[in-house]
């Protein structure tokens, strides 16, 4: 195809306009994407929108499904994940209970690079509409389960939407300036709250006071995807697939030549990896011919995939391995990574934590549970600020870190008496994790080109998942044999102390496992309180290694975030997409 003449306009030393299409050059070093987009589907400068753009009823329509879809990433799992015991115990226990984390993990990793990069090249508008309507699909089968399978199919099904979903900061990202990317994520971010953070009481409250008890969790998200489905039908409209490519591959011909062994290696390679992951300690044991073969199967093929990736000679490669040349992308996706994988041992190990040390009250458990939704929360608000009003992103990343890996190790401290500094030191752990999140999530895209963001934000929201269900076995296998190896160290000789006979020891750990003393001989109150403070000493002990277990992560993300960019340069007013029909029609607007 012959370039189109230059007119010779230039906007915020961001793009170049042609008179059939617009490319991106400038700031953005990085890009590969192949094909010219045409001038009006940028959106240029910010000055240069339509009067009345961001209060426009498409933009406003968009920005409110955007939220919408994001809370239901929330309600997908979170509120069931709080009840799961629960959920499993009303439907009848089954075998393959293990798979209802296992299939949403795989769902959602999977589904990060697919809809990042797709969207990419065949627009946004119907993937991301698409992904709701999958959701909307997946809460129905959920709320009519009636086995536990039924809520494994239910869990694939939303972890695949979630991946569209909680990408909403590369729809946000691409419609707001630069510079303001950040603020824009944390107001997405903060509609959240009820659920990412008061989820655990929420699902609790919803099973002991209705009728329908955990069903409500899959209902809520039944009434939030059709919302967001009809806003998104309505009034997201994003740039075309022709607008997209000018003069490139009609819609047909970039779909037969679309990386098709690609997306095989990579979907196939992720999920049989993160099958072996959960089995291992759990279903199997970690030496075990099925743990080690899925494995190395998930290994052996992700490789494949990347040998692939880097030879395959196509236009559009769904996850190019030119895009890790950028040193400062590979420090970010380090940061975002590593900080998923030290904030997972708050977040998976401590309402376990919580029960075991502080309190056996469920209740009690749950609202000490939201610390972590809370903590993450406020950080990403801060973060999603921080990046716009506060300079050297570079700094605002090392301390962070600092703060994170300090606070998360130092609940290694942590013991039955500590529970005030336990959640202290908790939840400004869980802050620093969620600054680091939002300011990672608002600058990914930055340092691409714009027609590429789908690409950058999917390719790292891939990697941060998996790293996030690697760091979850890990911190779980660690505790299980933490406490193998310190219960009967801490308990026996305290149970012999207080009077208990030797005989009765094993009836003594059946009854810890099971919650109960009642089929102990011997047993008193003496014996049970002696025990009690054992068993909680014995945790103690585990939660120990287990923070430990973070320093050397630590130690990574130390070194990614002082070697990550300060983004000032990459923050203007510039604006990579325009809704189309969103504003009033404004004689000056695009003048330059």
């Amino acid at each position: 195809m012959e370039e189109p003449k230059s007119t010779g306009i230039y906007i915020e030393n961001v793009a170049v306009a042609h008179d059939q299409g617009i490319h991106h050059v400038g700031l953005h070093a990085h890009e590969i994407h192949h094909d010219l987009v045409a001038a009006e589907a940028v959106g240029g400068h910010v000055n240069d929108l339509p009067k009345g753009y961001y209060w426009s009823p498409s933009f406003i329509g968009t920005f409110v499904a955007t939220c919408l879809a994001q809370i239901s990433g929330y309600l997908g799992w979170v509120l069931p994940a709080n009840t799961i015991s629960l959920v499993i115990a009303s439907l009848g226990p089954s075998p393959n209970a293990i798979w209802l984390g296992v299939s949403w993990t795989t769902g959602a990793a999977v589904g990060f690079a697919l809809v990042g990069r797709l969207s990419d090249i065949f627009g946004r508008r119907w993937f991301f509409t698409s992904v709701t309507v999958m959701a909307l699909i997946g809460n129905i089968i959920g709320a009519s389960a009636q086995s536990v399978n039924m809520l494994i199919a239910t869990n694939a099904i939303n972890g695949l939407a979630a991946a569209g979903q909680l990408s909403f900061f590369v729809v946000i990202s691409e419609l707001v300036p630069d510079k303001n990317r950040g603020p824009w994520n944390a107001v997405v971010l903060t509609t959240s709250l009820p659920f990412a953070v008061f989820g655990p009481p929420v699902a609790r409250a919803l099973y002991e006071n209705t009728a329908l008890q955990w069903r409500w969790a899959y209902i809520l998200g039944i009434i939030v995807n059709g919302i967001a489905t009809i806003l998104y039908l309505i009034f997201y409209h994003p740039p075309t697939y022709e607008q997209l490519h000018v003069g490139g591959k009609t819609k047909m011909q970039q779909l037969k030549s679309l990386d098709w062994l690609g997306i095989f290696l990579f979907t196939t390679g992720l999920t049989v990896f993160l099958i072996g992951l959960n089995w291992g300690g759990s279903v199997h044991p970690w030496k075990s011919g099925h743990v080690l073969g899925a494995l190395l199967a998930g290994i052996v093929t992700l490789t494949l995939f990347c040998v692939w990736e880097a030879y395959c000679n196509l236009d559009y490669p769904l996850i190019p391995m030119t895009l890790f040349k950028s040193r400062e992308y590979n420090c970010l996706v380090a940061c975002a990574s590593i900080g998923c994988m030290i904030y997972y041992a708050g977040g998976i190990i401590w309402p376990t934590m919580a029960g075991a040390l502080f309190t056996t009250d469920i209740t009690d458990v749950g609202w000490l549970s939201c610390a972590v939704g809370g903590g993450l929360l406020l950080g990403q608000i801060m973060g999603g600020f921080g990046v716009r009003f506060i300079p050297k992103m570079k700094w605002q990343m090392t301390i962070a870190s600092v703060f994170m890996v300090a606070f998360v190790a130092a609940l290694a401290s942590s013991t039955e008496y500590t529970r005030t500094r336990t959640v202290a030191f908790l939840i400004l752990g869980t802050v620093s994790a969620g600054y680091i999140e939002n300011i990672t999530l608002s600058t990914f895209g930055l340092i691409w080109d714009p027609e590429d963001i789908g690409l950058s934000a999917g390719a790292a929201g891939a990697i941060r998942t998996a790293s996030g269900a690697i760091a979850a076995s890990m911190y779980s296998s660690i505790l299980n044999t933490e406490m193998a190896k310190h219960l009967p160290r801490y308990v026996s000789p305290a149970a012999a102390e207080a009077g208990l006979p030797e005989a009765s020891l094993p009836a003594l750990f059946s009854g810890i496992t099971a919650g109960s003393f009642a089929g102990v001989p011997g047993i008193t109150d003496e014996v049970v309180v002696s025990v009690g403070h054992a068993v909680k000493t014995a945790y103690s002990m585990a939660f120990r290694t287990v923070f430990l277990c973070t320093l050397p992560f630590g130690a990574i993300i130390l070194v990614a975030a002082v070697l990550s960019p300060n983004v000032e340069k990459y923050l203007t007013d510039g604006v990579a997409r325009k809704l189309q029909g969103a504003g009033k029609k404004d004689e000056k607007a695009g003048e330059v």
